[in-house]
């Protein structure tokens, strides 16, 4: 702006030119006088007194790095260093184990970027939409209830009757009853098991899930068995099975317990 006050005829320069804003003031006397509908000219009065005016041999490139040098540090100054949302709404998860997870699932990338979004919560549920005023109301169109992400991966459609045949086989993995397997672990999966071709296990067939529900929400039972069992013949193919997932991410889709009490 201090450029456009060198430029005559034009609107800016004359305004600038009439509030004696064309260089730098130690101390604006002029900003109270300034139309709200220019804030725009307000703000700029007031960043301009911490401006070093340019010397005469100054390069025009120069000052203007100068320039955003020093509103950035001004900025830096007066807010606060924010982490990411998702940390500041779930303060309490162990966010470096949930990305390490994230990372650590051995499915294809576009199933990571799918886990990934929900991870974080930047799907475009109708609370989030809400939450901005896009929509006019937080609830699924479907059933009324509020459409969040953990409605749309287990309550959805046949979301419930899915996510409970899922937990079925993670139960079978952790020898524990399904009804302690929590939601959360869809959405941050903050867990480590033991030994590691079962905590892969685990994510791989989490990952699956999330994926599938998110991309087709309408599939039913039945489909989604089906789509898990052609999802696993890859990593059946695959010479570094073994070493990674062990048999888990293949027998596990069976109807019968796939191993004994002494197999990973």
């Amino acid at each position: 702006m201090w450029l456009q006050s060198s430029r005559n005829g034009s609107a800016t320069a004359t305004w600038l030119q009439e509030w004696n804003l064309a260089g730098p003031r130690a101390n604006p006397p002029h900003v109270g006088r300034i139309p709200t509908k220019l804030e725009y000219l307000y703000q700029y009065a007031m960043d301009m007194a911490y401006i070093v005016p340019p010397v005469n041999d100054e390069p025009l490139r120069t000052f203007k790095r100068h320039v955003y040098s020093t509103l950035n540090i001004m900025a830096a100054a007066a807010n606060e260093p924010h982490g990411m949302r998702i940390i500041q709404r779930h303060p309490d998860a162990n966010w470096k184990q949930v990305w390490k997870n994230l990372h650590t699932a051995w499915v294809a990338e576009e199933t990571t970027s799918i886990w990934y979004t929900v991870v974080h919560d930047i799907v475009p549920t109708n609370e989030c939409l809400y939450a901005i005023r896009l929509v006019e109301s937080d609830r699924c169109r479907h059933c009324e209830r509020r459409d969040t992400l953990i409605h749309r991966l287990t309550a959805y459609n046949e979301g419930m009757a899915i996510w409970c045949w899922t937990k079925e086989r993670l139960a079978r993995l952790l020898r524990m009853d399904p009804r302690h397997i929590p939601d959360d672990w869809c959405l941050r999966p903050q867990f480590l098991m033991w030994p590691p071709q079962r905590h892969r296990v685990i994510l791989w067939i989490l990952a699956h899930f999330v994926s599938y529900r998110m991309q087709q929400r309408h599939l039913s039972l039945i489909d989604y068995i089906d789509s898990m069992c052609r999802a696993r013949w890859k990593p059946y193919q695959e010479t570094s099975r073994m070493q990674r997932v062990g048999e888990l991410p293949i027998d596990t889709l069976d109807s019968n317990p796939p191993y004994g009490e002494d197999q990973v």
